[in-house]
């Protein structure tokens, strides 16, 4: 009763007087035990749960309590033994059970973690935790149906929720629900108003749907419910930042900033929102308190950079970029920018940086069995990715332009046949790729070459652009190497005098000088993939057509263990 008040240190002195009187008292040890960890005495806790253990072996909730500790601190195998001996106490231990299941989840072991799950549900059909866990599983399964079942059944439980309402927001969302998604997220604003992660998803959702009546009306509510708040104010300036509306922005910012003075992601993005206006002395003492408060963010030394570039000072911005390749030396966004500060100081190491005709690699893939040619498999395959652009605009956050973009992880999320097939094509030609990088060890990209099962997809999406469309310039941050597939192209794309829907390398987003325009184009073909480094700076011509452009992109990565590793809308 103590314990549950709040008297800790009241509740210890009554369990270690009675196990004064009981010292053979393995529930008085676990008492203790949950008193102490209460408190956070976790070391202590852990003690007399063990102790409690030494006396009682098969004592099933002493085991429950000792696995909590140990995941609580991140101990997670150890954690997980202590969950299995729960259960091998108390079978039908819902609680256990459940823990079993989200371990094993997060190692990535789906299908016996959601035995433990259904498991869980079955012996505590009332127990919140089990069928939520389940939901938070299948919904990353793909198995849309049965995830919402389970999340809905969490909600019945518990439906002032706010992290069941936002799961089931998510739910939704991946199902093609967008109305009912939104619902579902201003559910959980009503519940919980200065949660950022909620905001962050009905706001994007309301934006890729056209639902411009939605769009940022979150945070007016929030800051009726709970006034000015220094996250939600930083988050909404984010959106401002991703369309261009840097003055609104900034007035979001410098309000923000007298609330939270210290925070480094605000001064961060305020002298971003500054630099963009122009106002670049202003901006940069901001930027150095930025970095002086977050000293190991890569982003506010790149933006940092990027603004002394705009304002022609190369030599000063390759000076921080070099800086910040001494923290992260195969960050892409920084190889970007140290290759635009080689150009502009006209230093000969950015040829050898970026060389388009070695880094640059076109592969026309080949149809597989079952299909007369290239285009008859493509139009097979564009059908399939067709189904899944269901939104009306592109997301809020990407370089697209006049179009749309598919949701997650598209080799994982679309698994059907055809895209099965041109994965694995592209595997193979990313093999090749890899395999055939010049054996230059200054390099950035030889420096990280692997062979063939040393790499993986980091993301991969499609994208659809109509008539006036295009990709603004950018770089892939969280690639190594990065791609364009095409699938489906508009009538026009031949014309070499035009160069309409080309790919184009070279330019960044910057509008530096006369120096700063495309030195190469790719003109695309259906069933061409084009390869290329994360770094180098890309975009696409605009076209006028009444055909759409469809292509599939991804980044690559090593995987972990075989050199050094690292989305964003491809063209």
């Amino acid at each position: 009763m103590l314990r549950e008040r709040g008297e800790l240190l009241e509740a210890q002195v009554l369990l270690r007087r009675a196990l004064a009187l009981m010292p053979s008292s393995a529930e008085l040890y676990n008492n203790l035990g949950a008193v102490l960890h209460t408190a956070e005495c976790r070391d202590d806790a852990e003690v007399c749960y063990r102790r409690a253990l030494e006396l009682l072996p098969g004592y099933a909730e002493a085991h429950y309590n000792l696995g909590v500790l140990l995941e609580e601190a991140g101990r997670n195998s150890e954690a997980l033994g202590a969950f299995r001996a729960a259960v091998a106490a108390q079978p039908r231990y819902a609680r256990a059970l459940t823990r079993i299941g989200a371990i094993l989840s997060e190692q990535g072991a789906a299908e016996e973690a959601l035995s433990h799950f259904d498991q869980a549900v079955a012996v505590g059909p009332k127990f919140f935790d089990a069928h939520y866990y389940r939901g938070l599983l299948l919904s990353g399964l793909q198995r849309h149906d049965e995830a919402l079942s389970a999340l809905e059944h969490a909600h019945f439980l518990r439906p002032e929720g706010h992290a069941v309402n936002l799961a089931v927001g998510n739910a939704l969302r991946d199902a093609q629900r967008h109305e009912e998604a939104l619902n579902a997220y201003w559910r959980a604003v009503e519940l919980w108003p200065g949660d950022s992660g909620t905001h962050e998803q009905l706001n994007r959702l309301a934006w890729s749907t056209g639902r411009s009546d939605l769009y940022l009306r979150s945070f007016e509510y929030a800051r009726t419910r709970i006034g000015l708040d220094p996250g939600l104010m930083l988050l909404e300036a984010a959106f401002h930042m991703r369309r261009d509306q840097y003055a609104r922005a900034e007035d979001l910012l410098w309000r923000a900033r007298a609330r939270a003075p210290e925070r480094g992601d605000i001064l961060g993005m305020l002298a971003r929102a500054m630099a963009w206006q122009g106002k670049f002395e202003e901006a940069y003492a901001f930027f150095e308190q930025a970095v002086a408060a977050e000293p190991a963010s890569i982003m506010h030394r790149f933006e940092f950079a990027s603004a002394l570039l705009r304002d022609q000072q190369a030599g000063e911005a390759l000076q921080v970029f070099e800086q910040a390749r001494a923290i992260d030396p195969h960050n892409q966004l920084l190889l970007s920018g140290l290759a635009l500060s080689y150009r502009e100081l006209g230093d000969s190491r950015y040829q050898s940086l970026v060389d388009h005709s070695r880094y640059v690699k076109i592969y026309d893939i080949k149809p597989p069995s079952g299909f007369a040619d290239a285009r008859a498999f493509n139009e097979a395959l564009a059908q399939e990715l067709d189904s899944l652009h269901t939104t009306r605009v592109e997301p809020i956050d990407q370089t697209l332009r006049g179009g749309t973009q598919t949701a997650g992880n598209l080799f994982a999320v679309a698994d059907t046949p055809l895209i099965r097939e041109v994965r694995d094509a592209i595997r193979e030609a990313v093999a090749d790729y890899a395999r055939d990088l010049p054996p230059d060890a200054l390099h950035p990209m030889s420096q990280r070459r692997v062979g063939l099962e040393q790499f993986d997809f980091s993301g991969s999406w499609s994208c659809r652009l109509r008539s006036q469309g295009f990709h603004t310039n950018h770089v892939h941050p969280m690639g190594w190497i990065s791609s364009a597939y095409y699938v489906r192209l508009p009538e026009g794309i031949d014309d070499a005098s035009h160069r309409q829907g080309w790919l184009k390398f070279g330019e960044s987003n910057m509008a530096l000088n006369e120096r700063d325009r495309p030195d190469s184009f790719v003109q695309p073909e259906v069933g061409r993939l084009v390869l290329f480094p994360s770094f180098y700076w890309h975009g696409t011509m605009p076209f006028n057509d009444s055909h759409d452009r469809l292509s599939i992109a991804f980044d690559v990565v090593p995987t972990a263990g075989s050199g050094p590793g690292g989305g964003n809308a491809s063209a």
